[in-house]
């Protein structure tokens, strides 16, 4: 047994801690297992070096037998203004998701604004994919024609990082989003080369719901399962569950996830990025 983490009340959060909450919510279950981290568990453990920390919690992940486990290394580089090194271009979702990028035998997709690190069978997820980073033949596009793919919310909220919901979004073409197209220099094992890239960006003035109502619908009809893990939560949901519930609250009201309705006709195409860092 090794201590990870302490809590905010003195207790230790263990390595089997973890395993136990990722069993509880059916991540084991998973053929595919999309994965987000916030290493909100509790304090670490002043014994453990970062690397043998994140060691540890990979570990544990892997030790769930997971045919294949994706994790997202945006980089938002053309966005940004920057160029897109598949192999240097550090990820902006969190340490532990850095961290496994990094790692030997994991795969990287090739795409500058919102990659994807795969380890496991299923590399055709990150692999051949098209020059829309949410739409046809994005990874999310291949994840939703997978079967027993998850979603996996490992210390994260779903409120704050649910990135497919953008993808839902896409297909059932809401207003308040258009297609942009993002120039840069991609460097990869074949060099150097200048390619496009779209991403499907909220206009500037359409200003985003804090309500959460997606993980409130998605807690309430028990398709979000939850287990508590030292400070927060480990959570997973089903991708088809996600998908007809992101659906459906569009379908019922297109403007649920706004602050409030905007009239089509005054919608702000300027787009100004300073290192963003979600869509």
């Amino acid at each position: 047994m090794t201590k990870l983490f302490k809590t905010r009340d003195g207790k230790w959060v263990t390595d089997l801690d973890v395993a136990a909450a990722l069993h509880a919510v059916g991540a084991a279950e998973a053929k595919v297992l999309y994965m987000h981290t916030e290493l909100s568990f509790g304090t670490p453990n002043p014994g453990l070096g970062r690397s043998e920390l994140l060691a540890h919690l990979f570990e544990i992940v892997m030790g769930l037998k997971v045919p294949t486990l994706c994790v997202p290394t945006f980089t938002f580089s053309f966005c940004n203004g920057e160029d897109y090194d598949v192999k240097r271009s550090r990820s902006r979702m969190g340490v532990f998701n850095e961290y496994i990028r990094q790692l030997q035998g994991t795969l990287r997709s090739v795409d500058p604004l919102m990659s994807v690190a795969l380890t496991g069978e299923d590399l055709d997820l990150v692999s051949n994919l098209g020059h829309r980073s949410i739409g046809a033949d994005s990874t999310f596009d291949k994840l939703h024609r997978r079967e027993g793919a998850k979603f996996l919310f490992f210390g994260a909220s779903p409120s704050k990082c649910f990135t497919y919901s953008h993808y839902v979004e896409e297909r059932e073409g809401v207003y308040y989003r258009y297609n942009r197209d993002f120039t840069g220099t991609i460097v990869d094992s074949e060099g150097r080369r200048e390619d496009t890239y779209t991403l499907f960006v909220r206009y500037r003035n359409v200003t985003p719901s804090s309500e959460g109502i997606l993980e409130k619908e998605m807690l309430r009809t028990g398709i979000l399962r939850c287990a508590p893990c030292g400070d927060t939560v480990i959570s997973t949901v089903d991708e088809p569950a996600a998908y007809e519930t992101i659906a459906g609250q569009l379908r019922a009201d297109i403007n649920c996830y706004l602050a409030k309705p905007y009239p089509g006709d005054h919608l702000d195409r300027e787009f100004v990025a300073r290192n963003m860092v979600a869509l």
